[in-house]
């Protein structure tokens, strides 16, 4: 599971601007980061959380767990 830390919450809003998400489970994108329409997968469901991402932001103290956001695929296709 791919974690990281943010000191705010528009730090993570201008990583990840496209609010799309690709299921751990099916691959489907999905615009809810915790439940895919397709196949009913939940991000928190422990059988996939090798393909989810986990994050923390500092300012609110919040840490959640995600399916992936889509630009991390983007950015191992582009290297």
């Amino acid at each position: 599971m791919q974690e990281e830390v943010f000191e705010t919450q528009r730090e993570f809003n201008n990583k990840f601007p496209n609010k799309m998400y690709v299921c751990s489970r099916c691959g489907a994108l999905t615009n809810n980061p915790y439940q895919c329409r397709e196949c009913e997968n939940q991000s928190n469901n422990f059988i996939y959380t090798e393909k989810t991402y986990r994050y923390t932001i500092k300012e609110i103290n919040k840490t959640e767990q995600i399916f992936k956001p889509i630009e991390l695929f983007k950015e191992n296709i582009n290297g």
